[in-house]
């Protein structure tokens, strides 16, 4: 068996992980609106994403129906 610790500044994991749920804890509502609003930022960005992508596989499918024809025109 292998164990591993962990310490930060002095402190090990296990005491920053119990003063983090501590504040956690304490703070539960203003948490989850600061998980909100990191969720709604991700969304955007993920939205912004597919758009991004569907424009590119608009483009790409616009640019080989005009080279096509070009090529049946000549």
């Amino acid at each position: 068996m292998v164990k591993i610790e962990i310490k930060i500044e002095g402190e090990d994991i296990e005491s920053i992980i119990r003063d983090f749920d501590k504040l956690f804890e304490r703070n539960k509502e203003e948490i989850r609106k600061i998980l909100r609003m990191l969720a709604e930022e991700i969304i955007e960005v993920i939205e912004d994403r597919k758009i991004i992508d569907k424009g590119a596989d608009i483009y790409i499918k616009l640019n080989r129906a005009i080279n096509w024809r070009y090529k049946q025109q000549k």
